[in-house]
């Protein structure tokens, strides 16, 4: 005898039923002209085809000037030209095409500035004016930028934060360290829930470090190079560089670092490497990566020891020490600027940080 399984066997037999026929689907309503266009230009905005973008959000503001998005559609174009700019960027220095886009997006921002000061995206327009000059290399104007965003568009909420938070970056930069404290302390205490917030404590963390002697060099071992000490680099600006063989961010970094040493070192800028035994490096795994991949400076290992007492959280991570062994600057070097190195170069460190 055939026997069915217990499931077939319990099942109930249902009578045949004609299935109830699907709905016809509603014609679908054809965007607007309008609509079709900001779509379109959008697209293009996502796959970073930025010249398209912003010769299509041009079109829009030159077509629908009077609609709700005209006014932000050139705002959008400036965003596209300055996207550009960073694209056409080469190891983090401009060149004459970076600096035509970045000329552009400030042509497209300070006209929303200018002749829609009272639009809700003029807020925007204003940070990025901050954004555009702080990628050009001008720092001064970068302060300013973001400082007329913090005061004029104080009812915005959210570019009066990021202006607060970026104004911070841009003195962070310029070695204004009480100045930077101000802006980060205020922006912990007026946006709690911020999206920047993380940050700025972070770095306010960092800035109590600042202007105060760097810890010591202690070194498991070394790598490469001769042993050294900060008071043997007296008299120089020293870069010191957190990495790992293993990490993908330090790859895209090194390339820049090279470039970094090449430009700076005989000017008095000392290079000098820090890694750990994260993911198992280890003094022969290290000297292996070291040659082939052009790092050729002084190289340490580090028990973990100077990554806490340097306050360091992420790697790549940068910290630059004045000549006379203070800590002066730490951040990702994506974010180093030659200004804050021309800065340690030139100042007087006798006269101290506050007589600048």
């Amino acid at each position: 005898m055939l026997f069915l399984p217990a499931l077939c066997a319990a099942s109930t037999i249902l009578p045949f039923q004609e299935p109830a026929p699907k709905p016809t689907p509603a014609p679908a309503v054809a965007a607007s002209p309008e609509e079709a266009a900001w779509t379109a230009a959008h697209e293009l905005k996502k796959k970073a085809d930025y010249e398209k973008a912003g010769q299509a959000f041009a079109a829009y503001a030159r077509d629908f000037p009077d609609t709700p998005r005209g006014i932000e559609a050139l705002v959008e174009d400036g965003v596209c030209w300055f996207s550009m700019g960073r694209a056409r960027q080469r190891l983090q220095q401009n060149n004459q095409d970076s600096l035509q886009a970045f000329g552009r997006a400030t042509a497209r921002f300070q006209s929303v500035v200018k002749e829609h000061g009272a639009s809700p995206v003029a807020g925007r327009a204003q940070y990025m004016l901050g954004t555009v000059a702080m990628f050009s290399g001008d720092l001064n104007l970068a302060e300013r930028e973001y400082g007329n965003g913090v005061e004029r568009y104080a009812s915005d909420a959210k570019y009066l934060p990021k202006s607060l938070e970026r104004r911070a970056a841009a003195r962070r930069h310029m070695l204004k360290t009480a100045d930077a404290r101000a802006d980060l302390s205020r922006y912990v205490r007026d946006f709690p829930k911020g999206e920047d917030v993380e940050s700025a404590k972070r770095y306010l963390t960092m800035l109590d470090q600042f202007e105060k002697p760097a810890p010591e060099l202690v070194a498991e071992a070394w790598v490469q190079g001769d042993a050294q000490k900060l008071a043997s680099l007296r008299g120089d600006v020293v870069v010191l560089y957190f990495f790992a063989t293993w990490c993908e961010n330090c790859e895209k970094a090194r390339p820049f670092l090279l470039d970094l040493e090449k430009r700076f070192e005989a000017m008095g800028v000392r290079f000098i490497g820090v890694v750990d035994h994260s993911k198992g490096q280890t003094l022969e795994s290290v000297r292996a990566f070291l040659g082939p991949n052009g790092i050729h400076f002084p190289v340490l290992i580090d028990n973990g020891g100077m990554s806490v007492a340097y306050r360091g959280q992420k790697i790549p991570d940068v910290v630059l020490l004045d000549r006379l062994g203070r800590v002066r600057w730490h951040d990702n070097p994506a974010n180093l600027q030659d200004a804050t190195l021309e800065l340690l170069l030139t100042e007087d460190p006798a006269a101290g940080p506050a007589a600048k």
